[in-house]
């Protein structure tokens, strides 16, 4: 077997081990460096690249979050950078983008591409895949075996109650569909399958733009003249930053002068729909300045009005961010901290990102691509450091410092459990406390939470295991201790 082949099998067998019937935990700690360690062994040079460098980074330390934390969006961090290191791998001068397309197309085409590769082996045309040939020569006749097996048991009952007695329960279907299936995803990262016009496009698109004449620039355009499009770009400018004027005197008159909204005018409204508002604004203020300046406008001497209105516009989008970060900082001060709100300052930063390249990109001549990737690589940075930090415990404790709203913190990831009983133990050492937020039900319910946490980590294989779940059981097992709990409650709670 060729070394791809190995690694392949390799991979699959891992995959299959770590992961099936598997929660996440430290499965993906020891995955990511197996495949770190895979594709350097399949390419050593890849250890020069600096995009491959930082990509494995990433893929590390969004893998030791999941071992850490275990939540949803580390593991999702982690997914992601399993995709762009394995394009990387194969074409690091790629960019991130392309990487993650190009991965993701060759997952999707392996089972075509192993049957036709399979085929082409066995009859001897093509390269030799041998891992393919030998698993067609085995799947191939008990596929067939098998659909003769049950023509045979639906035209013979004596064959039919022969087989019947035969126990087939030591073979786990559902685990061969598992192993299956991550033998085809790890067919699609080691026989790389990218798309030769994405990447030729983007290896021939440099960062800056290349210098176009007049004459190149009136052949590929509408027919206008170069000083009617500037006029027209500058209107257009125009009339765009005379609108969003508006709009953002409008925010700042109610947000910092009157300090009040308007009637019939809600805050959690306010907010939610100047973030919808903001998202096309933005993607607007972009693809419009990528399509005013393009080509010969970008080299044209008298386009100083126009990068001056452009300039202004990315400024008042910029201030547009500022009022809708005050309105959601407004709205936690009233409702409490949410993970929708959260995810709000996350986008304002990117999009304070996207303004920023886009200012660079016109000041210094910068190409639609820079743009790309260079977002592309930000937003990936701050992905990643964003799987570093437990945003539900961070919740809770805001609320439970705060006193509002701490039912709703039940509905998070049991990451959150201990820093929710720590605040429910010192309410129950304060039985006289005026605003009481834990109740008998939500006492009764925290319980029940962590009797299933409990539960899902005896089940669970080390492959699971996670450092902070275990950490918020052996924390609350040493709460329950010393705490006074009723044993109408716990009675109530010993069956999660």
């Amino acid at each position: 077997m060729k070394p791809n082949d190995i690694f392949i099998v390799i991979a699959t067998l891992a995959y299959s081990y770590l992961f099936y019937d598997q929660n996440p935990g430290i499965n993906f700690l020891l995955f990511s460096v197996l495949i770190i360690i895979l594709l350097f062994l399949n390419d050593k040079s890849i250890i020069t690249k600096p995009s491959w460098l930082v990509a494995a980074s990433g893929t590390l330390l969004s893998s030791f979050s999941v071992f850490w934390w275990g939540t949803e969006l580390p593991v999702l961090g982690n997914i992601c950078s399993l995709s762009i290191i394995a394009g990387l791998s194969f074409n690091p001068e790629s960019s991130i983008i392309v990487a993650s397309i190009n991965t993701g197309i060759s997952i999707i085409t392996s089972i075509p591409r192993f049957i036709t590769q399979s085929v082409k082996s066995n009859i001897g045309e093509g390269n030799s895949d041998v891992i393919g040939s030998k698993m067609l020569i085995l799947m191939v006749p008990l596929i067939v075996s098998m659909i003769f097996v049950i023509v045979y048991r639906e035209s013979n009952p004596i064959f039919k109650q022969f087989t019947d007695q035969i126990n087939l329960d030591f073979i786990s279907f559902n685990w061969c569909a598992f192993t299956l299936m991550a033998f085809f995803i790890m067919y699609g990262v080691f026989k790389y399958f990218p798309i030769p016009q994405i990447n030729n496009a983007d290896k021939k698109a440099g960062d800056d733009l290349p210098v176009i004449t007049l004459e190149q620039h009136l052949l590929n355009d509408f027919g206008l003249s170069v000083s009617n499009e500037v006029l027209t770009g500058v209107i257009l400018l125009l009339m765009l930053n005379i609108v969003l004027l508006c709009v953002n005197g409008l925010d700042v008159f109610y947000l910092w002068i009157a300090s009040r909204l308007p009637d019939g005018i809600t805050l959690a409204a306010y907010v939610h729909d100047g973030a919808n508002t903001l998202i096309f604004s933005i993607i607007m203020a972009i693809g419009i300045i990528l399509f005013v300046f393009r080509g010969y406008l970008n080299f044209y001497e008298n386009n100083r009005w126009l990068k001056t209105l452009a300039y202004a516009w990315i400024a008042q989008n910029a201030l547009l961010v500022i009022t809708t970060a005050n309105r959601n900082y407004l709205l936690i001060e009233s409702s409490g901290l949410t993970r929708r709100r959260i995810g709000v300052y996350v986008y304002l930063l990117l999009c304070l990102v996207g303004l920023t390249t886009t200012i660079i990109k016109v000041m210094h001549r910068k190409s639609n691509w820079f743009l790309f990737r260079k977002n592309g690589w930000i937003f990936y940075v701050v992905f990643i450091a964003s799987c570093f930090i437990n945003w539900d415990e961070l919740i809770v404790n805001y609320h439970c410092k705060n006193g509002n709203d701490r039912l709703y913190q039940s509905d998070l990831s049991n990451t959150s459990m201990a820093a929710l009983f720590r605040a429910w133990a010192k309410e129950l050492k304060e039985p006289d406390k005026e605003h009481r937020e834990f109740t008998s039900v939500s006492t009764s319910y925290m319980l029940q939470r962590y009797s299933a946490l409990k539960a899902e980590l005896e089940s669970s294989g080390w492959q699971s295991y996670c450092f902070s779940k275990r950490q918020n059981v052996d924390e609350i097992d040493q709460m329950i201790k010393t705490l006074q709990i009723p044993a109408s409650v716990t009675q109530n709670n010993n069956n999660p």
